[in-house]
């Protein structure tokens, strides 16, 4: 589809909300790989307001409005929790999910394409790369809140809108189909690549398979540091977004994939590998902000299996990334040819520093572990 004839769809989406005026300007917004993501600017009786408005990637959400529901469900009990709290500045601290004005939250366009929009929370910034260890604090605690607001909804309550999400076996298993398939005709220049995976399953297949013996939370499952909002000022980290594969996971699940991105001092799809690191000092921070947020919620077999999670994180995104490039680039959007190739390859790069600084990261969070323990988690009202 050409820009002209989605921004034309995006227009007409647009329309079909209930938002505070009429649509006066629509453009892109944001660096996400999966859905269209666009920031409408409306003028209002009390103003100009602005709304996120996305298109749903069908192809990786097949049933884009249970997506929406999910994030609906979600967002509402946030709102719940908070408010039981006293939270200040309740509408920036939860998502508010505007209605379609035939009814429901998610609009169908004539091509069948599936819209949402939300109210865009102002005077926030997010960030693709950690640039403090104050930020990976922040970022750790906003998912380490947001862990502990969901334990009492119930996960059966959502929908599982992505069968299998972190399931490392399945992608494994994908991995070698579109290996043997190689319908793009890439596999040929990727052996280096797949013989390090492969081995690197075999490796960590026991600590994955420890990971199905631990509770099944709700989690956000997609726990990067960009889906944090961070306030202008403060620097704190206001909202978690992108609430997409919210459903019924694990707790080492969402903090491995936040120490992957937050720890990482480089880009994702970084093509020069010395500059992929694991910075202790940010994943120091980060640990202690997600088991701040998330006090007294994870269980003694939970904390146990934090060390690893990171780990288990970059392979099965070094999988996911290197099946991608296999298959033709269906899943992730690429913008240059090779680009989840130089994606699955930072992350086997990254993997290979974790597995040097693996003492460390023992240590880390053993520290973690013991200082949150003698504190007490104040609530946003008292902070």
């Amino acid at each position: 589809m050409s820009e002209e004839a989605l921004g034309q769809r995006a227009v007409a989406a647009a329309r079909a909300f209930r938002f505070a005026g009429a649509p006066r300007s629509i453009e892109r917004y944001g660096s996400g790989h999966i859905h269209d993501t666009f920031a409408v600017r409306c003028d209002g009786p009390d103003g100009a307001a602005r709304y996120v408005l996305q298109r749903i990637n069908a192809h990786v959400f097949r049933e884009p409005e249970r997506v929406i529901e999910n994030a609906v469900r979600v967002s509402e009990h946030l709102r719940q929790q908070l408010a039981a709290r006293g939270t200040p500045d309740l509408e920036r601290r939860a998502l508010h999910w505007c209605e379609v004005r035939d009814g429901g939250f998610a609009y169908r366009d004539g091509a069948q394409g599936s819209w949402r929009a939300c109210a865009l929370i102002e005077d926030t910034h997010t960030r693709d790369v950690v640039q403090s260890p104050a930020e990976a604090a922040a970022a750790g605690r906003a998912f380490g809140e947001f862990l502990a607001h969901m334990a009492d909804l119930d996960p059966g309550a959502l929908h599982e809108v992505i069968p299998g999400f972190h399931d490392l076996r399945r992608y494994a298993r994908r991995l070698e189909e579109a290996s043997a398939a190689d319908r793009a005709g890439r596999a040929r220049d990727c052996g280096d690549e797949l013989a390090a995976v492969r081995h690197a399953l075999v490796q960590h297949g026991p600590a994955w398979a420890a990971l199905q013996a631990l509770p099944r939370r709700v989690v956000h499952a997609d726990c990067k540091v960009n889906n944090v909002l961070l306030d202008a000022k403060s620097g704190e980290g206001v909202c978690v977004i992108d609430l997409d594969t919210v459903m019924a996971g694990y707790s080492a699940d969402d903090f491995g994939q936040l120490a992957r991105g937050a720890a990482c001092t480089a880009d994702e799809d970084e093509r020069e590998l010395a500059r992929v690191r694991f910075d202790l000092v940010l994943f120091e921070a980060l640990t202690q902000g997600f088991l701040m947020g998330s006090a007294g919620l994870l269980t003694p077999a939970e904390r146990t299996a934090l060390p690893d999670a990171p780990a288990l994180s970059a392979l099965e995104h070094a999988v996911r990334f290197l099946t991608d490039h296999l298959e033709g680039d269906v899943y992730f959007r690429v913008h240059r040819a090779g680009q989840n190739l130089d994606r699955a390859r930072a992350q086997r790069r990254l993997l290979e520093e974790m597995r040097a600084a693996r003492g460390a990261i023992d240590e880390i969070v053993r520290g973690a572990v013991r200082k949150v323990a003698g504190t007490s988690r104040p609530t946003r009202s008292e902070a």
